[in-house]
């Protein structure tokens, strides 16, 4: 309504302006006034149409999803999900140059369900239970096993398949996860769940139900699960539908990365969402879990859940490693490894940092150099013997050192792929976002603006205020008016918020996006067709009454008003980000393309890993890392 009134007021004041100036109403004013009147009319019929071809446009889309095929969907999803983690799994090099054999035992008895009661548990359900009892352990230290028996583990092994997977930083739960993920796609039949990896991080269980959150991220990672899947009173999605059948199997990492003061209250949410039938693999530190367990005045476990805790890379498994991937044992690349080697399996610094798969990781990032272009000649890399050097006093000393060579290492410009972004400019844009995230390891675009002053925000928005209403003003009415008008504009943005807000509400009133089948950007694509369209209308109006001059400064007019409605509709979204992004680039030396630098280091760096439609640090640790560095 509020632009409505704003355009009737306006030629109203037109009518008002003309009177004072000339005295009387001339043929052009006379015709001005007689022209409203239709554009008006010509507003609430334009108005109605669009209204109902967006009432039949969501009527075919709720008729083709009145009848949903679940098992077609779950399938669909199943294949996206395998696409993802293969593709995922070759960016963290994860089977280069072979997958790391990674051991465990089952956890100590206090973390999870006694065996007996597990044995029970599965054996009371209706239905029976969900695997074969002839295949279960006699008690829970036979889960002992290594790398691809993970699978068997969870679907053979453990009775109630619930599983907790336990280990300290970098000892593998991620991979050991992203193998159980791969092991169910390639097993699972068409009526089994199709197990899907979230990152707990962004929980947050006193704001949110598990489903509600689990419904969130499937729609912003598989995009394709927000169609409409019933009819009724509310539209459910195909998300909804999956969840409420029981067809997604949820693999939930990090639940040491929520807050400390949430891990108590998120094992009892965890026990509360979820149906006791419903398998569930949950990863977390051993410490953090186990303090987890209990609170004040009580203890609390993951329902029918057994537990196995990951242990430290063997030293001939990790010896193998290296030699292997320096090319094979007995060549001069691998022989530099030699006195690292002697180390591995002892309490030395350095072979306690390399006794998990992160550890080994880094340490060939840095020291053992890829393949380069035969026209290239690189400079020699750094010699792993100076992880044996004493200025290494313990096992942090030896994490600081390898997180710090990291990023050089991997935009070093000798290399198949040269980065765009140099050494420095790329450090200082990771201890940016590490600084910026805190906590959070998601790298969502949405949090950018809040990483600046936010004056900021408001200065930019009653810049472009002031230009375009004293542009439209000067256009129409001329520009002594738009002179007057502009720095008014610019000033009542700048004072408060309330026009541009009130203009969102009335922009998502008009299209309905709180019960409409149609999508932000769905609308979005129609703004520019509307703005023109009512620009071109208008314009004829105009120019019919007082000329072609006329008519086309008032078309121009009301294309730049109502281009800054629509575009202010978005201005907590893509308009903060698009600021955000300038005032870093500008002031903090930050890529201008950001997205671009996100992708280039999550795809050909190995810095970044992506969980659902998020980037985050290739391991938390390595954020707190670059949180604690200076600029």
């Amino acid at each position: 309504m509020i632009i409505s009134v704003v355009l009737c007021v306006g030629g109203f004041w037109w009518t008002v302006l003309a009177l004072r100036r000339q005295g009387d109403l001339t043929h052009t004013d006379t015709a001005g006034v007689l022209s409203f009147l239709p554009g008006l009319v010509g507003a609430v019929f334009g108005g109605w149409g669009f209204a109902a071809a967006m009432r039949a446009l969501r009527a075919q889309r709720a008729a083709e999803a009145a009848a949903v095929d679940l098992d077609r969907v779950a399938e669909q999803l199943a294949v996206a999900v395998k696409v993802q983690w293969e593709a995922e799994e070759a960016v963290r090099r994860v089977n280069d140059p072979g997958p790391l054999p990674v051991a465990w035992r089952a956890a100590e008895a206090d973390v999870a369900e006694p065996w007996p009661t597990l044995v029970g548990l599965a054996r009371a359900w209706p239905g029976g239970p969900p695997g074969t009892p002839s295949l279960w352990p006699a008690d829970a230290a036979g889960l002992a096993g290594r790398d691809g028996q993970i699978g068997e583990v969870f679907y053979d092994w453990v009775p109630t398949r619930r599983l907790v997977i336990l280990g300290e930083p970098g000892a593998g739960k991620s991979v050991v996860l992203i193998r159980l993920l791969r092991h169910i796609i390639e097993t699972r039949t068409p009526s089994e769940p199709v197990p899907v990896l979230f990152s707990l991080s962004s929980w947050n269980p006193q704001k949110q139900t598990l489903k509600a959150w689990l419904a969130d991220q499937l729609r912003r990672a598989y995009p394709a699960l927000c169609a409409t899947a019933t009819r009724g009173d509310g539209s459910d999605d195909l998300t909804q539908a999956l969840l409420d059948a029981g067809r997604i199997l949820p693999l939930l990492d990090g639940l040491d990365e929520l807050s400390q003061v949430w891990h108590s209250t998120a094992i009892d949410a965890l026990n509360r969402a979820l149906p006791a039938k419903q398998p569930l693999v949950v990863a977390c530190r051993a410490d953090s879990y186990r303090e987890a367990l209990t609170y004040p005045g009580g203890m609390v476990r993951l329902n029918g859940a057994a537990a196995i805790e990951l242990l430290p890379l063997e030293r001939d498994v990790a010896a193998a490693y290296l030699q292997r991937d320096a090319g094979g044992p007995h060549i001069p690349a691998a022989e530099r490894w030699d006195a690292v080697i002697a180390l591995l399996g002892t309490d030395s610094p350095v072979g306690q940092a390399l006794s998990t798969p992160l550890g080994l990781f880094l340490a060939r990032t840095i020291y053992n150099p890829r393949p380069q272009p035969s026209t290239v000649t690189a400079p020699s890399a750094p010699h792993p013997d100076e992880l044996c050097n004493m200025a290494f006093p313990d096992r942090a000393a030896v994490n600081t050192h390898l997180f710090q060579a990291f990023i050089p290492a991997a935009y070093t410009p000798h290399q198949e792929h040269p980065s765009r972004w140099t050494v420095k400019q790329a450090r200082d844009t990771f201890v940016l976002l590490a600084q910026i995230l805190r906590d959070s390891p998601n790298i969502d675009w949405w949090i950018l603006p809040g990483a600046i002053p936010q004056y900021i925000h408001r200065l930019v928005f009653a810049i472009a205020f002031g230009i375009a209403f004293g542009t439209a003003g000067g256009l129409a009415l001329g520009p002594a008016f738009g002179i007057a008008f502009g720095p008014a504009a610019a000033l009542a943005c700048w004072s408060g918020d309330s026009f541009s807000d009130d203009v969102s509400e009335e922009v998502n009133a008009m299209f309905l996006w709180g019960d409409s089948s149609l999508s932000p950007g769905e609308v979005l694509a129609l703004v520019p067709g509307v703005g023109i369209v009512g620009g071109l209308l208008y314009g004829v109006v105009a120019g019919i009454a007082g000329g072609v001059s006329l008519g086309i400064a008032s078309a121009v007019a009301y294309v730049l008003v109502y281009g800054l409605a629509f575009g202010l509709n978005g201005r907590t979204e893509r308009a903060r980000f698009a600021i955000a992004r300038t005032y870093l680039a500008v002031r903090r030396g930050t890529p201008w393309n950001l997205m671009a630098f996100l992708q280039d280091a999550h795809a050909k760096r190995g810095v970044l890993r992506q969980v659902g439609e998020a980037y985050q640090f290739r391991h938390i640790e390595l954020q707190r890392h670059l949180a604690q560095q200076q600029i």
